[in-house]
Order: structure tokens, then sequence, then C-alpha cells
């Protein structure tokens, strides 16, 4: 559902209002879970079972691990179903490259707990899962205010 092996905050999916192509391009827009499903506010803590390979799944699950298709929230314990949906895009099976360079022109958002990163993944994983066979970082960056005591959008890194 998210997480991607560092615990983020979204829900990545496949639907349509997080992540299309127009006459300006490539769009990745963040939703509040509670805008674009059924899931109430209250059920995103407590009370909801969200299983993206079962029947009210939306199929988007592409790991490998079941655990990371499923939620059940439950206050006690800190766990929540991710109350942001967004998306995430790889080029896997379709595009690769073995030496050149890259360039990418891209808005980074503003906004509160984003962390837009454009990394490059191995084709194939010859050592084990993430991060195990690596990962080229390209940017990563900080969508909160200035005003945030760690850096906010004014930080940016890359390898």
């Amino acid at each position: 559902i998210g997480g991607f092996g560092t615990g983020e905050f979204e829900w990545t999916t496949t639907d349509d209002r997080n992540v299309f192509v127009d006459q300006e391009g490539l769009h990745i827009v963040p939703t509040l879970t509670t805008d674009t499903t059924p899931i109430t506010a209250a059920e995103i803590t407590n009370g909801y079972t969200l299983n993206l390979t079962q029947a009210g799944g939306d199929g988007s699950c592409t790991v490998t691990t079941n655990e990371a298709c499923s939620v059940r929230p439950n206050s006690t314990l800190g766990t929540v179903i991710n109350p942001v949906r967004s998306a995430r895009l790889n080029t896997n099976g379709s595009k690769s490259i073995t030496y050149g360079r890259v360039e990418v022109v891209a808005k980074l958002p503003a906004g509160d707990w984003l962390w837009p990163a454009i990394w490059m993944m191995p084709t194939n994983d010859v050592y084990g899962g993430w991060p195990a066979s690596g990962e080229i970082d390209l940017s990563e960056s900080r969508g909160n205010d200035i005003s945030y005591a760690n850096g906010g959008r004014d930080v940016m890194s890359s390898s």
C-alpha cells in the first residue's frame, strides 16, 4: 500500500486521479484517501480492513509480499490505512540503460511531508530485493516550508 521499505505515509495507486498525462506533461497528484475511496476518516484508524488483492481492493498491489498489500488499522497499535494516495512510476521491463546520461526536468511539489524522489533502480535484483541490489538517487527533496527545522523545500540532495 505504501512504505516501499521506508514507512512512507502514502498509498501508491494506479488511479487516474493520482497520475495522468495531458498536453502539459506528466502529473503525479496526491489525493486524500477519504476523498477518493469509500473509506471514512474514522476507518483510517480503526474498523476497516483494506486488502488490495481481494474483493473490494483495487487490484493495484504490485509488490511480492501480501503484507504490503493489506492493512487492518488499529489506533492502539499505531497502524493506519495510508491517509494520502499518490503514484509511483517505473519503466521496469520497458526501459533500461547500461551507460549514458540521464537528465530530468521536473517541477517538485510544495507541501508538508511530501518527499518527491527520482531513483534509478536495477533492472534485475541480482543481490536480492531492495535495497540489497542498490539504487541511484537522482534527486530527493522535501515539500516542507523553509520553517521546518530539518530543512524545508530549500533542501535537495542527490548522489
